[in-house]
């Protein structure tokens, strides 16, 4: 067999001599690549035919015998992709492009391009109608910082940023070292140690409500090594991890139809189930209850009851008192 019989790596070379030899030296001729690949002259032709197909830009010379490029080329190499591969490469590029247009990711729009043209190789040529769709994403200004804060986190550099609650009439000043980024409900948190004297403890900030640049004030060398991002929201729903509470056996109960819903999509895993009927669905979760958990809870109305712990349902009641209490002044 010749010294290059592969197909993909015989592409790639001919890619490579054709990209190398530019000008008067641009012309190959057809005894020379035989002999650089070691193959037949009929092989080579066949290599040709399908290299044009490929979108490589050759240009045959029957005077002199050889073939050349009119432009440079990238080839790309030639991955065996399923199906079921081609249907998930569309389903990420959707789910990137989605981004294009919050600020912070501006620059990926060129990457974008990028990867749909390599896709496009592999897809269906009449696939060309848009089948996927998004929930459209807010003008979200929080992303501008982005790039500063995961620069931060990987050379481990403590950070310091004007900070403002929404109840708050004005601004304070933060100074954290920083752990981690997470997306959560369309917005980008920031997670990490605070320096504030009240604090002295990991929470997180919601990046929409930092005023101003941040600034590098130092470096850090003491995040604790047995932390782990992920166990840090383990226990519960929403993003900010309360540090007085405990675990608690969290039971709720869903009729029929929420049942279902819940079962489809739940708002925490793991969970138990108790009890399954045609009337009702028991779930049991360890959880440390805080404010988007009850929130969770009351959104859904008639259609679950807290059955414990007591505090929680006690915390349920009044709200529900609460906004019961409006319609009657």
């Amino acid at each position: 067999m010749g010294r290059n019989s592969n197909a993909s790596s015989r592409y790639q070379r001919i890619n490579e001599i054709f990209n190398l030899r530019k000008g008067r030296n641009a012309l190959v001729t057809t005894r020379e690549l035989v002999n650089i690949l070691g193959v037949s002259t009929r092989q080579l032709r066949t290599d040709m035919d399908q290299m044009k197909l490929m979108g490589a830009p050759l240009e045959y010379d029957a005077k002199d015998r050889g073939w050349r490029y009119t432009h440079p080329f990238d080839i790309s190499e030639p991955i065996p992709l399923s199906v079921e591969d081609i249907m998930q490469l569309r389903l990420a590029v959707a789910t990137l492009a989605q981004f294009n247009q919050v600020p912070g990711f501006e620059n990926l729009s060129g990457i974008f391009e990028k990867i749909r043209k390599s896709v496009r190789r592999w897809l269906d040529r009449e696939a060309t109608t848009k089948a996927i769709y998004f929930d459209p994403l807010p003008n979200y200004e929080g992303a501008r910082n982005l790039p500063f804060f995961l620069r931060a986190i990987e050379e481990t550099r403590e950070v310091q940023f004007e900070y403002r609650p929404f109840l708050a009439s004005q601004s304070r000043s933060c100074r954290i070292d920083p752990y981690f980024l997470r997306q959560h409900h369309q917005g980008w948190y920031l997670g990490g140690f605070s320096h504030d004297p009240n604090e002295l403890f990991i929470r997180t900030y919601p990046l929409e409500r930092v005023v101003g640049e941040p600034v590098f004030t130092g470096t850090f060398f003491n995040r604790p090594e047995n932390f782990r991002p992920a166990e840090y929201w383990k226990y519960i729903v929403g993003i900010n991890r309360p540090p007085d509470k405990g675990i608690e056996k969290v039971v709720l109960e869903f009729n029929y139809l929420h049942g279902r819903y819940f079962l489809s999509k739940p708002f925490y895993e793991p969970f138990i189930i108790l009890e399954e009927s045609a009337e009702k669905l028991t779930v049991e979760m360890e959880l440390i209850i805080d404010i988007e958990l009850t929130r969770k809870i009351l959104a859904l109305g008639s259609d679950v009851k807290v059955i414990a712990p007591e505090s929680l349902r006690a915390s349920i009641k009044k709200f529900l008192e609460d906004a019961l209490a409006h319609y009657y002044t």
